[in-house]
C-alpha cells in the first residue's frame, strides 16, 4: 500500500542550533562592519591617520561611515534582548540614520547642497563635498526605515519591514553587480561620487545581519525552521544567489579575452543559466520527495516491529475501505492477537516478550502479501487488511501456522501461539470501516473462548534459539 499523499506535516519549528551559529554570523557581521566605519571615522577626524589608509578610503564619506555606523549600534540593540532603554536607543539611533539619508537624497533631487554633509567634518577635494551617492542613501533610508517599523507590533508591519529588507538586499546586489561589470551607474553618479567597495561591504554586512535577525519573526522565518522547506531553502539559496554572478562573469571574462563575441557569450551564459536552475529545481523536487515520505514512513511505522502502527492503519484501511467500496469488491480484516505476552515478560523478562512480538511480525510480512497492510494495532494485537477476494486470507493463514510450527520447533523456552478472527466486508452492506474491524474482533474473541487457548507459557527444557534475552 503507497502511504504518499496521505499525510502533510508541516512545521513551525526553529532550528535551535542554526539560531545559535546564526547568532554568532550576526555578531561577526555587525563587527566588521563597525569596525570598517569606525576606521573611516577616525580617518576623517583626524588627518595624521590618512597617509596610512590605502588610496580610495575617503570614497566613503564621513556622513556615511557615521550612518553605517550608528545603523550597526541600532540593529545591535533591537535584536538584543528587549528592554525599554534598548529599544528607545535603537529608535533614537534609527531616526539619525533616517536623517543622514534623506539629506543628501534632498541634495541630489533638488540640486541645493545644505552644506549639512560637511558640518562637522570637511571635504574640499570633492566637487560635491560630503555629499555621498544616491544609491548609499537610498540604502540607509532603506535600512532605517526597516529599523523602526520593526520596533512596532503588528503583522502589517512586519509584512513591511519584509518587504524592505527584501528591497535593500536587492540594492545592495545591484551595487555589487555594477561592479562586477563595470556598469558605474549602478553605483554612483561619478567616480567621485559613488558607492565605495568599503561601503558596499558594509552594506552586504548589514543586509544579512537584518535578515539573520528577521528570521525570528514573519517572512525570513523559513530560513531558520527546521522543516523540509527550511532545509531545502538553506541549502539552495547559495546556489540561486551566486550561480547568476559566477556564469555572467564567465561569459563576460571569455568575451574580453576575445574567445567569445560579447552576443554569443550572454547567450552562452543565459542558456546555462536556464539548464542549471532547471537542475536545480529537480534536484529539490527529487529531495522533498525522498525526505518527505522518509517523514511520512516514520510517523504512521512502529519502530520495534517495523509494520504500520495504528495511525497508520487507520488512514490506509480507511482508504483501502472507501476503495472497495467505490469498486463493490471485498476487504477481509484478520485481527491476530498474540497469547501470552504478559506471562513471558513476566517469566523471562520484557526482552524475550519484544522479541515474541518482532517475530509474530516477521511471520505476518513473510505470509502476507506485499499489498496487503499490516498494523501493529495494540501491545499484543495486529491487525492485517488483505483483498484477496478468492480465499479471504485463507492461504495465508496457513503459511502463518507453518511459520508458527517451524519457530516453535526450533526448540526456545515457551511457544508462540496467537488467535485471529475475520471479518469480511461486503459491497451492499452499510457498514463503516471501524464496524468492520469490530466485527473481526469480536469474532477472534468468540474462537478463543470455544477453542480454549492456551495462554500460559509453555516450558520446554532445552536451550532457547529466540525469544529469550
Amino acid at each position: 500500500m503507497n502511504i504518499n499523499d496521505l499525510i502533510v506535516l508541516p512545521t513551525n519549528q526553529s532550528d535551535a542550533v542554526l539560531l545559535k551559529r546564526l547568532a554568532v554570523v550576526q555578531s561577526a557581521c555587525l563587527a566588521v562592519a563597525a569596525l570598517i566605519a569606525f576606521l573611516i571615522l577616525l580617518a576623517w577626524l583626524f588627518k595624521d591617520l590618512r597617509p596610512g589608509y590605502p588610496h580610495g578610503w575617503d570614497l566613503m564619506k564621513f556622513d556615511t561611515a557615521a550612518g553605517m555606523l550608528l545603523s550597526v549600534v541600532s540593529l545591535a540593540l533591537l535584536s538584543a534582548t528587549p528592554s525599554p532603554w534598548r529599544v528607545g536607543c535603537g529608535r533614537a539611533l534609527a531616526l539619525l540614520v533616517l536623517l543622514l539619508a534623506v539629506v543628501p537624497l534632498y541634495e541630489h533631487l533638488s540640486g541645493d547642497f545644505t552644506g549639512f554633509d560637511t558640518l562637522i567634518v570637511a571635504d574640499p577635494g570633492n566637487a560635491e563635498p560630503g555629499v555621498m551617492s544616491v544609491q548609499t542613501a537610498f540604502y540607509l533610508l532603506l535600512f532605517a526605515s526597516s529599523l523602526l517599523l520593526a520596533t512596532l507590533r503588528h503583522p502589517v508591519y512586519g509584512m513591511t519591514v519584509a518587504v524592505l529588507t527584501m528591497l535593500l538586499s536587492l540594492h545592495a546586489l545591484i551595487i555589487f553587480s555594477g561592479y562586477c561589470f563595470k556598469a558605474a551607474q549602478l553605483f554612483g553618479q561619478s567616480m567621485a561620487t559613488r558607492t565605495s567597495p568599503h561601503t558596499l561591504l558594509c552594506m552586504l554586512l548589514l543586509a544579512g545581519a537584518l535578515i539573520i535577525w528577521r528570521m525570528q519573526h514573519g517572512y525570513f522565518f523559513v530560513l531558520a525552521g527546521s522543516g523540509l522547506g527550511s532545509r531545502l531553502a538553506r541549502q539552495v539559496m547559495p546556489f540561486a544567489l551566486l550561480l547568476p554572478f559566477v556564469l555572467m562573469l564567465a561569459g563576460t571574462a571569455m568575451a574580453s579575452v576575445g574567445w567569445l563575441s560579447p552576443p554569443v557569450a550572454a547567450g552562452l551564459s543565459v542558456a546555462v543559466m536556464a539548464a542549471a536552475l532547471a537542475a536545480l529545481v529537480s534536484l529539490m523536487g527529487r529531495r522533498i520527495n525522498s525526505l518527505e515520505k522518509e517523514l511520512r514512513e516514520l510517523s504512521l511505522s512502529d519502530q520495534p516491529t517495523g509494520v504500520f502502527n495504528y495511525r497508520g492503519f487507520e488512514l490506509l484501511g480507511e482508504q483501502a475501505f472507501r476503495e472497495a467500496q467505490r469498486s463493490h469488491t471485498v476487504l477481509t480484516v484478520l485481527v491476530f492477537h498474540v497469547e501470552g505476552v504478559k506471562d513471558i515478560s513476566d517469566t523471562y523478562g520484557p526482552e524475550a516478550s519484544a522479541h515474541l512480538i518482532q517475530d509474530m511480525a516477521r511471520m505476518l510480512r513473510e505470509s502476507f502479501e506485499p499489498a496487503d497492510i499490516i498494523a501493529r494495532t495494540g501491545g499484543d494485537e495486529f491487525t492485517v487488511i488483505t483483498k484477496d477476494e478468492n480465499t479471504g486470507g485463507v492461504i495465508a493463514l496457513m503459511r502463518m501456522g507453518e511459520a508458527m510450527e517451524a519457530l516453535n520447533a526450533a526448540g526456545g523456552s515457551y511457544k508462540t501461539r496467537f488467535s485471529v478472527g475475520e471479518a469480511t466486508s461486503h459491497p451492499d452492506a452499510h457498514e463503516s470501516f471501524r464496524e468492520l474491524v469490530e466485527r473481526a474482533g469480536i469474532m477472534r474473541r468468540e474462537r478463543q473462548r470455544a477453542e480454549h487457548v492456551l495462554v500460559e507459557p509453555e516450558r520446554v527444557e532445552s536451550q532457547p534459539s529466540h525469544g529469550e534475552p
